[in-house]
């Protein structure tokens, strides 16, 4: 059994792993556990050139609406993500918005998905497929939230939708607050990379290898996000096990940028040259802070190359 009729809105709400700092109500929900979060503001990015850019490349043709009431162009507003990293493949989807649950929830029965109860709550349930032993769930808490993910996690954020403050370690939560109020899209993780990415298995062989790599496995923290504007700024931050090891890792950095750089196909080369010539790299003690920016016309150029 798999979400084929409401994949699309897990699509949405996993696309935006993008007001103001995160919804406190939703950060009530994230696990207690929680080691990484991440957040976009979708309202403002929206409202922003690139956002405007996204929406009318979206396909007006999209069955979504007519089938679940929930158009992800006019009624999504904020997403927050958490997962306790182990394994990372389970965790919470948070959104905050407009959504139709009868409509959702009568779409997805009659494709003949499962519908259950929870403290009065009802979710829909399938499984996560052939890969994961788990159960996928949706739930929604009146109109405005909706809570996806596995379905131990759901029940959880079920539990505690009456918290008046979040649970999450406060060192967790100040990074949160400063990354949701000056970033639009953004995350935060307080475990080592060689945690997110332990049996991952990427198809790339080659980034398999750098992943590996003893100096990547000694990043210890990861911090960044997007703010969109008529420039678009990236921002990112590493703290390493070492202030030797964070010296290393500009320095690869700076290298694999010159090697993007060198490399990159013809009909991208200007925006990613661009956006390289903009990269600042610098090192205090064990941390290593990378910056750059790109006009956002430039962006959509670079996009439309892909696509």
């Amino acid at each position: 059994m798999t979400f084929r009729l409401v994949r699309p809105v897990f699509a949405v709400f996993l696309f935006a792993g993008l007001v103001s700092a995160a919804d406190p109500e939703l950060m009530n929900l994230l696990m207690p556990d929680a080691k990484v979060v991440a957040g976009i503001n979708v309202a403002q990015v929206k409202s922003s050139p690139f956002g405007q850019y996204l929406l009318s490349r979206m396909s007006a043709q999209n069955p979504l609406p007519s089938k679940t009431g929930f158009d992800p162009r006019t009624d999504l507003q904020e997403v927050l993500t958490g997962t306790a990293a182990q394994p990372v493949q389970k965790g919470l989807i948070l959104a905050r918005g407009n959504f139709n649950a009868q409509m959702i929830f009568a779409a997805a029965q009659a494709a003949g998905l499962t519908v259950e109860t929870y403290d009065g709550i009802p979710i829909l349930t399938g499984k996560a497929g052939k890969a994961h032993s788990f159960t996928r769930a949706l739930a929604f808490l009146g109109s405005s939230i909706a809570i996806a993910g596995d379905l131990d996690s759901v029940h959880g954020a079920i539990d505690r939708r009456t918290n008046t403050s979040s649970g999450i370690d406060p060192a967790l939560a100040a990074q949160v607050e400063q990354l949701s109020e000056s970033l639009d899209a953004w995350s935060v993780s307080t475990v080592p990379v060689s945690t997110l990415i332990a049996n991952q298995n990427l198809p790339d062989q080659q980034l398999n290898g750098i992943l590996d790599s003893n100096l990547f496995q000694s990043i210890q923290q990861t911090s960044g996000g997007v703010k969109f504007g008529s420039t678009v700024q990236f921002s990112a931050q590493a703290i390493m096990d070492t202030s030797q090891n964070a010296t290393a890792l500009a320095n690869v950095v700076r290298f694999l940028g010159s090697m993007a750089q060198a490399n990159a196909p013809a009909p991208a080369a200007a925006a990613i040259a661009a956006l390289l010539q903009s990269l600042s790299i610098q090192t205090d003690g064990n941390t290593v802070n990378l910056a750059a920016a790109l006009p956002e016309s430039q962006l959509e150029s670079l996009l439309n190359e892909v696509h």
